[in-house]
């Protein structure tokens, strides 16, 4: 089944692509001039009707800014084109630009734009076809029939990029710690609260402050946990997320969460208590269009119990 549709509520480019409207053409034929300020869409031409059948990213033209990394975050505006005629059928080039992290679910779900951006540059145009499946009265969107073309065509420009966040060291985390830069919680009547540091910056790394380390089973990248947890925004401590109030944790596998989960919480043993400051790149990014908390988050977690994963 094509994923590519998938990233849509997280990706300008996909989200374009599913609010849109067939010998080959050439995408590396495509005209784009970009326009003088960012009140204006640039201007992107081609022959047509665009016939293509491939799933393919093309450099349009160069930029001159930083180079892009795997796990780097890239701020996008796009416009989508109608492969028959070349009209536009939505851009975001006037709007705010969307973030995308060039990971492993890129890679799986557009490969082709995933190789093309880890061989770019901030400031590169790239145009970027893909066939789309159909989709069925299930939801689910079936691979592509044979022989059909891709019917719109996305130009991007890398607007920027931010490199991806690694894991303070555990010396760190107590400098830090001991500074009064790092988030507290105080437990009371079984409901944690949370604190941010005031007139402090959120750390670039993902921070793991275990406050009491436990006894039990060591997760790993897929063990299934029960835990008990509360987050909250960095920004402004507004609590987004939590189950102290429920009597049992929650269940849930670390492969299916957040990546500052999934690296937070493995090595981690049952009984552990912890708090982890998660950079954006590894939680829901800078901007949403789901309705996910943006920016740093901060979690304080009780991880209850721990058992082996489906490939474990």
């Amino acid at each position: 089944m094509r994923k590519v549709l998938a990233l849509c509520a997280t990706a300008s480019v996909l989200a374009l692509a599913a609010c849109g409207s067939g010998s080959s053409s050439d995408l590396s034929s495509i005209s784009v001039k970009p326009a003088a300020d960012d009140n204006t869409a640039p201007e992107v031409s081609f022959d047509t009707p665009f016939l293509t059948e491939k799933d393919e990213a093309v450099t349009l033209e160069q930029g001159d800014g930083a180079e892009i990394n795997a796990g780097d975050t890239v701020s996008i505006k796009s416009g989508l084109y109608k492969a028959i005629d070349g009209l536009s059928a939505g851009e975001n080039f006037t709007g705010t630009a969307t973030e995308m992290t060039v990971d492993d679910s890129m890679k799986q779900q557009m490969p082709e734009l995933y190789d093309r951006l880890v061989d770019s540059k901030v400031g590169d145009w790239i145009a970027y076809s893909t066939v789309e499946g159909t989709q069925q009265s299930d939801g689910t969107v079936a691979d592509p029939e044979e022989g059909a073309r891709a019917e719109r065509i996305i130009v991007l420009h890398v607007e920027s990029s931010t490199a991806a966040s690694g894991t303070m060291s555990k010396d760190e985390v107590a400098k830090q710690k001991k500074d009064g830069k790092l988030p507290t919680v105080k437990v009371t009547d079984g409901k944690p609260t949370i604190t941010i540091p005031k007139d402090t910056d959120a750390p670039k790394d993902l921070v793991v402050d275990v406050l009491e380390e436990g006894k039990g089973e060591a997760a790993t990248a897929t063990s299934k946990v029960k835990a008990k947890y509360t987050g909250v925004t960095w920004a402004d401590g507004t609590e987004f997320d939590g189950n102290f109030d429920a009597d049992e944790g929650t269940e849930f596998s670390l492969d299916g969460v957040i990546k500052g989960w999934t690296e937070g919480m493995t090595g981690l043993k049952a009984g552990s208590k912890v708090l982890l400051t998660i950079p954006a790149d590894k939680a829901y990014g800078n901007s949403s269009t789901s309705g996910s908390p943006t920016g740093t988050l901060v979690f304080y977690v009780e991880l209850e119990s721990v058992t082996a994963g489906d490939s474990e």
